[in-house]
C-alpha cells in the first residue's frame, strides 16, 4: 500500500511539473521564433534571402534552440510547479503521507534524465545536421540574384557573392532596373564598379548570372593605389555565380566524430558545449528544488523571479567560458566546463546535509532491525 502511495504522489508530482514544461516550451519556441522570424525577414525584405529559404531556416534556428530552451524550461516548470505546491501547503500533507525531499529530489531526477536524453539528440545528432543544412540555404539564397526582391532606392548587399546594388527605378513587369549603382571585388586589390542608366538579368545554362548594363560608366578602381581605369559603354555584360560555393568544414556542422580529438579551439569549444547540454538540464532540474522552497500561503512569483536571475547568471557564464575556449584564452582544462562544475559544487553543497541524514538514519534503522 506504501509504494502504490508513492507511486501515486510520484505521478502527481510529475504531472504538476509538466504542465508548466508543456506551456513553457510553447511560450519560449514562440518567442524565439518570434525574435529569429524578425532577424531573417529583413533579409528578405533587403532582397537577400527569397522567402521560401526564410521559412525553412527559421524552422531549423529554432530546432537548434531547442538544446537549450528544453532545460531553462524544464528548470522553470520544476520551480513553479514545486512552488505551487508548497505555497498550498501540499507539500507537507505530502510529506505527512512520507513523501519526503529525498523522494521528490528522485522523481524530479528521474524526470530529468528522459529531458536530458531529449536534449543529447537535440546536441549530439540533430544540431549539426540542423546547422548544415543552414548554411547551405543561407549560401544558397545568397547566390540567388532575382530583380523581383530588389526594391527601388535601397542599397542591397549580398555578402555571400560580395557585391552591392543600388536601382532608383525597378520594372518588375520588363525586369529592368534604372539608373544602377553596382560593385563588386573583381580579383585581387581592385574594385569593379558600374553605373548605367539601365540594366537587366538573364541566366545562362552553365549556371551563371549575365548582368547586361546599358549607356553607362565601368570603373576598375585598384585600392593599392597603382592605376585606375574609367570606361565609357552603351552594353556591358557582367557575369555572377548562379550556383553557390560549397560550405565547407564548420565546427558547428561538424559531427561529432570530427570534433573529438581536434586541436583546433573551436572544435574544442563546440565539442564541449554539446556534451554539456543534457549535463546542464540534469543540474538545472535539481536546482530547481531548493529554489523553488516557499513558505504556506506565500507567493510564489518572487522565488521564479530569482530563479530566472540564477538562470541568466549561469547561461551567460556558460557562454562566457564556450567563446574563452572558441577564441583560445582557456585550453581544453577548465575549458567550458567551470560554471556545470560550480553548479555541482552547489548542487554538493546544498544537497550533502540531507543526504548525511538520510544516511545515518538508515544505518540506525538497519542496526535496530537486527538488534
Amino acid at each position: 500500500m506504501t509504494v502504490l502511495r508513492l507511486l501515486c504522489l510520484d505521478r502527481y508530482l510529475i504531472r504538476e511539473v509538466l504542465r508548466p514544461f508543456a506551456a513553457s516550451c510553447g511560450l519560449f519556441i514562440m518567442l524565439f521564433g518570434g525574435y529569429t522570424s524578425a532577424d531573417l525577414l529583413s533579409d528578405a525584405v533587403a532582397g537577400v534571402l527569397p522567402m521560401d529559404i526564410v521559412w525553412r531556416l527559421i524552422l531549423l534556428k529554432v530546432t537548434i534552440a531547442l538544446e537549450v530552451l528544453l532545460p531553462i524550461a524544464l528548470y522553470l516548470s520544476v520551480v513553479m510547479g514545486l512552488g505551487r505546491l508548497y505555497s498550498d501547503s501540499e507539500m507537507t500533507a505530502m510529506a505527512a503521507c512520507g513523501y519526503g525531499t529525498g523522494r521528490v529530489v528522485w522523481t524530479i531526477f528521474r524526470l530529468s534524465l528522459i529531458v536530458a536524453a531529449v536534449v543529447a539528440c537535440f546536441a549530439i545528432l540533430i544540431r549539426p545536421w540542423a546547422y548544415q543544412q543552414s548554411y547551405v540555404l543561407k549560401n544558397l539564397g545568397q547566390a540567388q540574384f532575382d530583380i523581383d526582391k530588389l526594391e527601388a532606392g535601397r542599397f542591397h548587399v549580398n555578402e555571400e557573392a560580395g557585391y552591392v546594388i543600388f536601382a532608383e527605378t525597378v520594372d518588375y513587369d520588363r525586369e529592368e532596373l534604372g539608373q544602377v549603382f553596382f560593385t563588386r571585388p573583381d580579383s585581387g586589390e581592385k574594385l569593379q564598379t558600374v553605373y548605367a542608366q539601365s540594366m537587366r538579368q538573364s541566366n545562362q545554362k552553365n549556371g551563371m548570372l549575365t548582368l547586361e548594363f546599358h549607356d553607362g560608366y565601368a570603373y576598375e578602381v585598384d585600392t593599392s593605389g597603382e592605376g585606375d581605369m574609367v570606361m565609357r559603354f552603351q552594353t556591358f555584360t557582367l557575369f555572377l555565380a548562379g550556383a553557390p560555393e560549397p560550405v565547407g568544414y564548420k565546427s558547428k556542422a561538424a559531427a561529432i566524430g570530427q570534433l573529438w580529438g581536434s586541436d583546433n579551439p573551436k572544435d574544442i569549444a563546440e565539442f564541449q558545449w554539446r556534451l554539456l547540454r543534457p549535463v546542464s538540464a540534469m543540474l538545472l532540474a535539481l536546482l530547481a528544488v531548493p529554489l523553488s522552497r516557499t513558505a504556506p500561503r506565500r507567493s510564489r512569483h518572487g522565488r521564479t523571479v530569482f530563479a530566472i536571475i540564477v538562470f541568466a547568471v549561469y547561461y551567460n557564464l556558460s557562454g562566457m567560458a564556450k567563446t574563452w575556449v572558441k577564441e583560445g584564452v582557456v585550453g581544453p582544462v577548465p575549458g567550458a566546463w567551470w560554471p556545470d562544475a560550480l553548479l555541482l559544487l552547489v548542487l554538493v553543497g546544498w544537497y550533502l546535509p540531507s543526504i548525511t541524514v538520510w544516511w545515518r538514519a538508515s544505518r540506525f534503522v538497519t542496526s535496530w532491525e537486527h538488534s
